[in-house]
């Protein structure tokens, strides 16, 4: 492989980056065999000159290797170079990893000729590319959820079914207008960007895909006959929000997936749990509230042999049986107390 400083023609890139990482100024600096290393400071004479007060007027010098790395020296600064975190005064021959370093409250990235590059993005769609475009997702989430909105409406009230509807969907609609506008407003404030669309997506992609699992769900329940689990949405529903949460916090900020994945599991776990007590404590209160929530599919759909009439006559009048014997045994027994307490 082919020195690219050695060979007279390589240069570096002194990117100057803001709080949020974008690039805001550039400016290259040539390299050749004499001359590995440059300057940086705020002189006139220095190679990058910075416009930072907290910046020396020779602050510290670069040096870039035949093997591509990045070796950084602080020439006896007050404030010193901070790198990935750690700050270093009067230190010599310091390797950036990254080429990101601070020198004042300036933040530089320097890039050479031995970096990699990700290979350059189409200008045309793709099918496979449009799993990666937030619009596209969101369009396709906002279409699946309201295909399912409606069905579901129509399930509940065919009747009346365009009043409800839209008042349904109006509902929905600011509803995830908040929910979209709160996590774009963190995103603007922690990373410079807004990202309607990409928070968009996740909000409309994980809707979708939670109602769309819990319609899968209730018709297997159906289908094979299983008793009814009354959490089940609600479990449904704690993992479709810690996965939303967990995208959100992604891509609004600069957390680690470690803590933005117990995040995602903690706040469901609790908001849930909190949610679910009270509701059970109002139900139990609430003398018209009737636990059945089942939904109509057809007969066809049953897997499970459904028992005749005869079968269902007979049991019941065994059922009848028993609960009469109950009833003998037990006056019986309240006859025989009644009579020791005589004696």
């Amino acid at each position: 492989m082919n020195d690219p400083v050695s060979s007279g023609k390589a240069a570096v890139l002194v990117e100057i980056l803001d709080s949020h990482g974008r690039v805001q100024l550039r400016e290259r600096v040539a390299l050749a065999d004499d001359k590995r290393t440059f300057s940086i400071g705020r002189a006139v004479d220095a190679d990058v000159t910075l416009d930072d007060a907290y910046a020396a007027a020779r602050h510290a010098t670069v040096e870039i290797t035949p093997d591509g790395r990045v070796l950084v020296s602080d020439l006896d600064s007050v404030n010193g170079v901070l790198i990935a975190g750690k700050r270093h005064r009067g230190t010599r021959n310091v390797e950036v990893p990254n080429g990101v370093l601070q020198i004042g409250r300036t933040r530089l990235r320097l890039r050479t000729a031995f970096e990699a590059l990700p290979p350059e993005k189409p200008d045309q769609l793709r099918p496979a590319s449009v799993l990666h475009d937030p619009a596209w997702l969101a369009g396709i989430g906002a279409a699946a959820g309201l295909a399912q909105l409606g069905y579901t409406t129509w399930l509940g009230v065919p009747r009346d079914l365009a009043a409800v509807l839209v008042t349904t969907l109006i509902s929905a609609a600011a509803g995830a207008g908040m929910w979209v506008a709160f996590w774009a407003l963190l995103s603007r404030m922690l990373c410079g960007e807004w990202r309607w669309l990409r928070h968009a997506a996740i909000f409309l992609g994980v809707a979708a895909i939670f109602y769309a699992i819990n319609g899968v769900l209730d018709l297997g329940w159906f289908m094979f006959s299983l008793p009814q689990w009354s959490l089940r949405a609600a479990w449904v529903g704690a993992i479709a929000l810690g996965c939303a949460l967990y995208l959100h916090l992604i891509h609004a900020s600069n957390i680690a997936p470690r803590r933005a994945a117990i995040v995602a599991c903690i706040v469901p776990a609790l908001s849930g749990g909190a949610g679910q007590w009270v509701q059970e404590r109002q139900q139990m209160r609430d003398v018209n509230h009737i636990g059945a929530s089942l939904r109509i599919y057809p007969p066809a759909l049953h897997l499970s042999t459904a028992g005749s009439i005869d079968d269902y006559f007979q049991s019941a009048a065994a059922l009848r049986a028993a609960a009469d014997a109950k009833r003998k045994a037990t006056r019986a027994d309240d006859d025989d107390s009644a009579a020791g307490d005589d004696e």
